[in-house]
C-alpha cells in the first residue's frame, strides 16, 4: 500500500462521512478504483479509531460500510458453497503456509498448487487474518496479506 493510495482512501472515507445520507453508493461508484480489500481494511481501522475517540456515529457508519463491502466481495462464493466451513479451514491452512514461506517464488508455487482455493472467499479470509495480525502487533505480515489480497482480487475482477 503506497502513501498516495492510503491518502486517497482517507479522502474517500472523509467524503463518505461528509456526504448527504443516501449518496454513499454514488460516491463509491465514482471511486470504484479505490474500493478494494485494502480500502475495507482502512475503513475498519478508521471505524476503530473513531470508536476510541468517542465518535460513535462515525464508527458505526464506517464499521457497517466495511461489513457491507466485505459481504459484497465474498458473499456470492460463500453462499453458494455449502462446505464453507471446510473451505474456510482450507483457506486458513493455505494462508498459514504462505506466511511460513521465505521466498516469493515459494508463495507463487503454493498459490499455483492450490489454485482451486484462490477465489473471493480466500480474499475475504486473507483480509480477516490480516486484521487479526494487525491487532496482534504484526503489521508487516498483515500488510503482506493485504497486498496479496488486493493483487488476487484484481486478477479475479479481470477474469
Amino acid at each position: 500500500m503506497t502513501d498516495n493510495r492510503i491518502r486517497a482512501y482517507i479522502q474517500l472515507i472523509q467524503k463518505l462521512l461528509d456526504c448527504p445520507e443516501g449518496e454513499e453508493i454514488n460516491i463509491l461508484r465514482q471511486n470504484e478504483d479505490l474500493v478494494d480489500v485494502e480500502f475495507i481494511y482502512i475503513l475498519e481501522q478508521a471505524a476503530a479509531k473513531a470508536e476510541t475517540e468517542g465518535e460513535t456515529e462515525a464508527a458505526s457508519f464506517l464499521g457497517d460500510l466495511a461489513q457491507q463491502l466485505q459481504l459484497a466481495f465474498g458473499q456470492s462464493t460463500e453462499m453458494m458453497n455449502p462446505d464453507r466451513s471446510d473451505r474456510t479451514g482450507a483457506y486458513i491452512k493455505l494462508i498459514e503456509g504462505i506466511l511460513a514461506c521465505d521466498r516469493g517464488e515459494d508463495v507463487a508455487l503454493l498459490l499455483d498448487n492450490n489454485s482451486d482455493l484462490v477465489d473471493r472467499g480466500f480474499v475475504q479470509v486473507l483480509a480477516q487474518i490480516a486484521q487479526m495480525l494487525t491487532e496482534n502487533g504484526k503489521p508487516d505480515s498483515a500488510a503482506f496479506l493485504i497486498n496479496m489480497a488486493t493483487e488476487i482480487s484484481a486478477v479475479i475482477e479481470e477474469s
